[in-house]
């Protein structure tokens, strides 16, 4: 088959607007022509995807098997989205092992003639982050609230916690005037459900931090969060809820679902807003400055308390929620904060980080040695040692 032809098939294929005559004639050629360049580049990506699947793919299952693979990667636009087709993003246990690879947007692939230097060692395995948190209750006293069991923890200020179903929850109307603090904290390789006294859900990400009061009797819902945290605030009229974020920002609602990512080593504090209004502030020596956001906008402060808003695409700020990492434009160092969180691991850098970008989407439920594959893949070289990951290339 003339290339050319061979370059519209692999397009329509792509796209999904090839007839069904046109698309016989092209698996026909990948069963055929095991031996071509493009078969060789398919079949990499079937045996990556094979790694971590084992689910029912044909036809393209019967196509791979008679592919001979080789040391190479997929770089070409068109077979990317050829495989995004095969493997929906979404279904993360058949497209996380070929996701990044296939989605590097700012880099093109070429094929290496020799196994590149720096091969990674074997390592344990690390799980992906789990379920888990640390309370720490207004008198000190510390609970590892994985290892506890459901039902009823204890009684403060007449407010129940209780613990059911992976959710914490504070149940009551409490007791008094006295507010009276307790703090969840998820350690890196942790993440954690809450409901707060006044029906508010909470969900954070792995190394964050909530402090927050076991029932709420002011005027105000007052809070204070670290790292990343999504909240789906309860409406009461009058009573409005507001985040202190680590001091150098506050947002404030009276009900409406939204994310805030402060974490210390990252450049900026980012609020989005999924639904509803917020009122988005940032301290500056002793003033405020105040935004509103719509529906889809996210508010950015500098470290230099300096504010934008801009239009975001909200399945990637949430991916996170959905069981995902979300890579768009991501350099290698950005990668590797969110990976050291999840896996609770130290990153280091040997050298100068490799000047890349990376866009796409990967499992959370993925282990660190399946992610060190692909990593392997993109011709990121690395060495591992106990827990530290160093990144050589």
């Amino acid at each position: 088959m003339e290339q050319q032809k061979l370059a519209y098939l692999l397009d329509r294929y792509a796209d999904n607007t090839i007839t069904s005559e046109e698309e016989k004639e092209f698996l026909e050629y990948l069963q055929t022509n095991p031996g071509s360049e493009l078969a060789e580049d398919v079949g990499d990506a079937f045996l990556l995807a094979n790694q971590h699947i084992k689910t029912n793919l044909k036809p393209y299952r019967d196509i791979a098997a008679n592919i001979v693979v080789a040391d190479r990667v997929p770089r070409m636009k068109a077979q990317q989205r050829l495989l995004f087709r095969i493997f929906p993003v979404r279904v993360r246990a058949a497209a996380a092992a070929i996701l990044l690879v296939l989605a590097a947007g700012s880099y093109l692939w070429q094929r290496p003639k020799k196994a590149p230097a720096g091969q990674p060692q074997a390592v344990a395995d690390i799980a992906p982050a789990r379920y888990g948190a640390m309370l720490t209750r207004s008198n000190g006293q510390q609970l590892l609230l994985d290892s506890i069991h459901t039902g009823r923890i204890s009684e403060e200020e007449g407010t129940d916690l209780v613990f059911d179903k992976d959710n914490l929850s504070y149940q009551g109307g409490g007791v008094g005037d006295r507010l009276v603090y307790n703090t969840i904290t998820t350690p890196r390789g942790r993440t954690f459900h809450l409901t707060l006294q006044d029906g508010t859900g909470v969900w954070l990400n792995a190394g964050s931090s909530i402090t927050y009061p076991v029932a709420f009797t002011g005027k105000e819902r007052n809070v204070r969060i670290s790292g990343e945290v999504y909240f789906e605030v309860a409406k009461l009229a009058g009573q409005p809820f507001i985040v202190d974020i680590n001091g150098k920002a506050n947002v404030q609602v009276l009900g409406t679902h939204f994310n805030i990512n402060a974490y210390g080593d990252e450049p900026f504090i980012e609020t989005t807003l999924l639904e509803g209004a917020v009122k988005v502030s940032r301290n500056i020596q002793q003033a405020v400055d105040n935004t509103i956001l719509k529906p889809g906008q996210q508010a950015r402060i500098t470290e230099n308390r300096m504010m934008t808003v801009d239009e975001v695409q909200l399945n990637e700020v949430m991916a996170w929620r959905n069981g995902l990492f979300h890579f768009s434009n991501a350099t290698v160092p950005q990668i590797m904060r969110q990976l050291a969180r999840w896996y609770d691991v130290e990153v280091r850098f040997e050298g100068t980080p490799p000047v890349r970008t990376f866009s796409g989407e990967i499992g959370r439920d993925l282990s660190l040695q399946q992610v060190l594959a692909i990593l392997k893949s993109m011709r990121i070289n690395y060495t591992v040692n106990n827990k530290q990951l160093t990144i050589t290339d």
